[in-house]
């Protein structure tokens, strides 16, 4: 059931990044903390999480960065089941 809600937030999260260029730290952060939210302990609870503390020391992400990384998580999440 969390590798279903993970995916579905992470497919949302890229159908929205489409339509734009960059997003501000402070928004990229708010959404990794709600995908946190979604996983249990495990490598992609730890991305999640190292992830928000580079977003401390960064001030905008662009479209295809956050795509790239997105996709990734999908495949970190089904390692671990």
């Amino acid at each position: 059931m969390v590798e279903t809600s993970i995916d579905a937030a992470v497919e949302a999260w890229i159908a929205e990044l489409s339509d734009g260029l960059s997003l501000s730290a402070m928004v990229v952060q708010d959404r990794l903390l709600d995908m946190w939210g979604l996983v249990s302990e495990g490598d992609t609870r730890r991305t999640l999480e190292q992830w928000m503390t580079e977003t401390l020391d960064r001030h905008l992400y662009t479209s295809g960065d956050l795509i790239t990384r997105l996709k990734g998580l999908g495949g970190l999440e089904s390692v671990n089941s």
